[in-house]
């Protein structure tokens, strides 16, 4: 109702409190559905997560506009889980060779401990596709990655070079060969081989992209000597 002496439209308690619930009420939802995707599997369906948090799907349903409203809210809450995984790994303390296995083991840990909501984001229309969320995740940290490498290169006195691109090549290389290993009936190496290889191939790039630029170095370098040099 607004204000009959002409200031701004006066606001109803209720109706605010009433929002809070419905956000709140929502997130509990969306938590529900993500338990029950990492105990069913990806291919859920909304009935069993009406009967999971006892209500009748048609009352679920005002919750969200639909089920794409929701599948978005679940995308976004796994990509939160996966990144607060990641972003502490993204520092690289101690040496290069430890860097790499920190950020690579940081992702192969999250999706070993989340198999069924790693295969929800490859689902159907969540699949990691140009312009979703996944992909802008990748992005994101393929980006922080380049940035940091940046730094340590720019210490080394080089100013110019694909490190971007680099990072990008990486982090696409690593998700796709989690991917294929999670994806695979009878995986052809053990968790402990995917990660000893991956972290070879990361450092292969790695060296090789160095010595282009003319920066040779061994992965026992400590990056904070690096960066005082």
């Amino acid at each position: 109702m607004a204000d009959r002496t002409g200031g701004e439209p006066q606001i109803d308690g209720r109706s605010t409190r009433w929002d809070e619930h419905k956000a709140q009420r929502q997130v509990e939802l969306v938590d529900a559905a993500v338990a029950l995707i990492e105990e069913e599997g990806a291919r859920f369906r909304v009935q069993r997560l009406a009967e999971r948090v006892g209500l009748p799907r048609s009352v679920l349903y005002r919750h969200f506009k639909d089920r794409a409203t929701l599948d978005e809210l679940i995308r976004r809450r796994v990509v939160e889980s996966f990144m607060r995984r990641m972003e502490p790994t993204l520092t690289f303390d101690g040496t290069i060779e430890e860097s790499v296995r920190r950020v690579v083991g940081a992702h192969l840990d999250w999706v070993a401990q989340h198999p069924r909501l790693y295969a929800y984001m490859g689902v159907g229309e969540h699949a990691m596709g140009d312009g979703s969320l996944v992909a802008d995740t990748k992005t994101a940290i393929a980006l922080m990655l380049g940035e940091r490498f940046g730094e340590v290169l720019k210490t080394l006195g080089v100013r110019q070079a694909p490190i971007r691109s680099v990072a990008v090549g990486i982090v696409g290389f690593v998700d796709t060969a989690v991917n294929q290993w999670v994806r695979d009936p009878e995986p052809e190496v053990s968790e402990e081989e995917l990660r000893a290889m991956l972290c070879r191939s990361v450092w292969a790039v790695l060296d090789a992209t160095l010595r282009d630029l003319g920066v040779e170095l061994s992965p026992q370098h400590r990056v904070a000597d690096l960066e005082k040099a």
